[in-house]
């Protein structure tokens, strides 16, 4: 370390490989920044060498890695994979024959689409019907929060309530939101129009930035989505961006998904859909719900966190053969490869020890995936 110091070279990772074929001990892989070809590197290479106990130093080929955000104005050119307008209503969507809210949902995903970075976050004056949408899922939601949902999910939606505007009658906006989170944590929002690739989506959170809707679902079956709205979000995912380990350990998902193989990706999207989506954290003998997923529905929730959930919650759920899910202790191995419904109930929970647990064990699982680099984040 005092040699990469004394030369000016910034190592930005080291690890130890156990080799048959190394003479005596661990081999060690460094990554750093700069050429090899540089007067400087060359000089650390031939002190190293001489150095006790090291047998050869070899410089491999700079790592070839696929295309990325480099800084947060990059999230610009993100692409949605499906409009969030029209094109999501189908006919089975609450919406699909109502005229006026697919022309309302339209003119949200033209501001969102229209947003770039360090623009002001658009203002939407929402409507009386969806504001009455809104207060029905808050009001539903505030019994199962009380219940159901983890301590530090209850002091941050506490503390939105004070200073964001959280209220049964007052859809919050998200640049009020936004400034909130960015002087608690440097997490901000960023509204998207559509649906995203995973991997775009984990890549924002790499740079603390997460995508929210603002758009509402239909009023006509207000405890129902077929999809992401802002709802989901800032009932579901926004209040726990505000805890710091939350925020430390989606961040690490998000730098970990930077240029990582699609297999990966898809390992992480495994993993943040059991944790961030539908994760639980243990209190005394509770399991209690820290993910989106279960603190955004309350039949959800219910079938997660209670002993004995209701038969109508399972039937709610398409869960009548099942009696309750299987809660397994937070693996995330395990979780990167569990196969998981995306329209009912889930069969299969993790439960985490604390935010903190969760965030080492996703931290040494992010460390284990082989990578092309191992990023680090400039605040």
């Amino acid at each position: 370390m005092q040699l990469f110091a004394s030369c000016d070279i910034n190592l930005t990772h080291i690890e130890s490989r156990l080799k048959s074929f190394t003479r005596d001990g661990p081999s060690f892989h460094i990554d750093f920044q700069g050429p090899v070809e540089e007067p400087k590197i060359q000089r650390l290479m031939k002190e190293i060498k001489v150095l006790s106990g090291v047998y050869s130093v070899e410089a491999m080929a700079p790592r070839e890695a696929l295309g990325f955000p480099l800084n947060i104005r990059d999230l610009d050119l993100t692409v949605d994979t499906l409009d969030g307008g029209s094109a999501l209503i189908n006919e089975d969507h609450p919406g699909f024959s109502d005229a006026e809210y697919r022309g309302r949902r339209d003119r949200i995903v033209q501001l969102a689409k229209a947003y770039r970075h360090g623009d002001r976050l658009p203002f939407i004056e929402y409507t009386d019907k969806e504001i009455s949408t809104w207060q029905a899922v808050y009001e539903r939601l505030q019994d199962c929060h009380a219940k159901w949902a983890c301590t530090e999910y209850r002091e941050m939606l506490q503390q939105m309530e004070k200073y964001c505007g959280y209220r049964a009658n007052n859809i919050p906006q998200l640049a009020d939101i936004s400034d909130f989170l960015q002087q608690r944590t440097g997490f901000t929002l960023r509204p998207i129009s559509g649906l995203l690739s995973a991997r775009d989506f984990l890549n924002a959170l790499a740079f603390r930035v997460f995508y929210s809707t603002q758009y509402i679902r239909h009023h006509g079956n207000p405890f129902y989505t077929p999809e992401p709205d802002v709802c989901h979000e800032l009932l579901g995912h926004v209040p726990l961006f505000a805890n710091p380990a939350f925020a430390d350990f989606s961040q690490e998902i998000g730098l970990a998904s930077l240029a990582a193989s699609d297999d990966d990706v898809t390992r992480l999207a495994s993993v943040y859909w059991f944790t961030v989506e539908f994760g639980l954290l243990r209190e005394g003998n509770d399991c209690k719900a820290f993910g989106a997923g279960l603190l955004s529905s309350f039949g959800e929730m219910e079938w997660a966190c209670d002993a004995d959930p209701s038969e109508e919650c399972r039937e709610m759920g398409s869960m009548k053969e099942l009696t309750k899910p299987t809660v397994l202790s937070l693996d995330p191995v395990q979780a990167a490869k569990q196969e998981y419904p995306i329209t009912t109930y889930q069969p299969v929970l993790f439960c985490a020890d604390s935010l903190q647990d969760a965030k080492t064990k996703i931290s040494h699982f992010c460390d284990s995936l082989t990578r092309p680099f191992f990023p680090q984040y400039a605040t």
